[in-house]
C-alpha cells in the first residue's frame, strides 16, 4: 500500500529532469528521469539498516560532471529534493532547509522496531480478533442512530438505540461473543436513561446532550484519580499500553479529554442545527477526540513518573 508520492520536475541545460519518490508500508523508492529515461534509482526495504535515510540519486552527465539529487522529508507533511551538480546547487524545493527525519521520528522508529517482535504481533492479532465484533457493533449502532434520527426523529432513535442495546446484551450473554465492549453496561444504562428522558419529556435536546453527560460522568472519576496519584483507574488503563506512561498524568489527561468531549458536544448542540449535529456526532467528534487522545499520550509518556505497567 502506497502511503505517499512526491514528484518534481526541473530544467537543466536544455533537458527536463524529473524526480519521483514513493513511500510504502515496508519500503520506499526514488527515481531520476532525464527526458523521460530513468538514469538513477534508490530505495530502502524493510530490515535494511537506516530505513529513514534520505535517498541519493547520482547521474554522471555526458560532459563528465556528476549530478546528485537528495530526497527526504522537508517537514511533517511533505518531501523535498536538493539537486547539486559537482557540489553546486542547481535546484532546491526548500532553499536553505536541511532534509531528513527529525530526532522524534528517529526515536519513534527505534521504539517501533523494539516492539515489532513475534510476541507483540501475536498480542496485536489476538486483540484485533477479540475486539473486532464490538468495533463493528459500535459502527453499526452509530450509523443506525444517524439514519433513524434523520428519518423518524431523535426520540425514536433514542428508544430504538436502547432496545438494540438490550437485544445485543442478551445476544452477548447467549453467544459469549463480546459485542458491546468493556463499557457495555455503562453504555446500556446511558442509552436507557436517554430513552426514558425522551419518552417522558419528548425533548430532543436531552437526547442530544447524552454525549455531554457521558463525557462529564467519565471525566470526573479519572480526574479525581489522577489528582490523587493515578493508582486506581489510570493504573488499570496503563496496563493496555506497551510503552511507559505516567499514571498520574494519564488520569488527569483522561479527565480533561472527557470534559473536552463533553464541551464539544454541548457546543455542537448549542451552535448547530439538529441535522448538522447528527453529522458532527456521527462522523466528526470521534476523529477530533482521537487527535486529542494522541496529544494527551505524548504528554503522558514524558511524565516524570513514567514506567511500564
Amino acid at each position: 500500500m502506497r502511503l505517499s508520492r512526491f514528484r518534481k520536475s526541473f530544467p537543466l541545460y536544455g533537458q527536463t529532469l524529473a524526480v519521483e519518490h514513493e513511500a510504502f508500508v515496508e519500503s520506499s523508492r526514488s527515481t531520476l528521469k532525464v527526458d523521460g529515461e530513468v538514469v538513477a534509482e534508490d530505495g530502502v526495504e524493510k530490515g535494511q539498516p537506516d530505513p529513514l535515510r534520505n535517498h541519493l540519486l547520482t547521474w554522471a552527465r555526458p560532459d563528465g560532471r556528476v549530478l546528485t539529487v537528495e530526497i527526504g522529508p522537508a517537514n511533517t507533511w511533505s518531501y523535498g529534493c536538493h539537486a547539486r551538480l559537482d557540489g553546486e546547487t542547481v535546484f532546491e524545493t526548500h532553499p536553505g532547509k536541511a532534509l531528513g527525519y527529525g530526532p522524534k521520528m528517529q526515536a519513534y522508529l527505534k521504539w517501533a522496531e523494539a516492539n515489532n517482535t513475534p510476541e507483540m504481533k501475536a498480542r496485536n492479532e489476538a486483540a484485533l480478533k477479540r475486539n473486532w465484533p464490538s468495533l463493528a457493533t459500535d459502527i453499526v449502532l452509530g450509523l443506525g442512530f444517524f439514519f433513524v434520527a434523520r428519518e423518524f426523529g431523535l426520540v425514536t432513535a433514542a428508544v430504538g438505540g436502547a432496545a438494540a442495546g438490550l437485544i445485543l446484551w442478551v445476544a452477548q450473554k447467549l453467544t459469549k461473543i463480546d459485542l458491546l465492549g468493556g463499557l457495555a453496561m455503562f453504555g446500556i444504562v446511558m442509552a436507557l436513561l436517554s430513552a426514558a428522558f425522551a419518552l417522558i419529556f419528548q425533548d430532543d435536546r436531552i437526547i442530544q446532550h447524552r454525549g455531554t453527560i457521558m463525557g462529564i460522568v467519565g471525566a470526573i472519576p479519572f480526574l479525581i484519580d489522577g489528582l490523587t496519584g493515578g493508582q486506581r483507574l489510570a493504573a488499570r488503563l496503563a496496563r493496555y499500553f506497551v510503552f511507559d506512561v505516567d499514571a498520574r498524568r494519564l488520569g488527569i489527561g483522561m479527565g480533561i479529554l472527557g470534559f473536552a468531549s463533553a464541551g464539544m458536544n454541548a457546543a455542537a448542540v448549542a451552535l448547530l442545527s439538529q441535522d448538522m449535529w447528527l453529522i458532527f456526532t456521527t462522523f466528526l467528534d470521534i476523529p477530533i477526540a482521537l487527535v486529542l487522545f494522541f496529544v494527551m499520550l505524548a504528554w503522558v509518556r514524558k511524565g516524570p513518573e513514567a514506567r511500564a505497567y
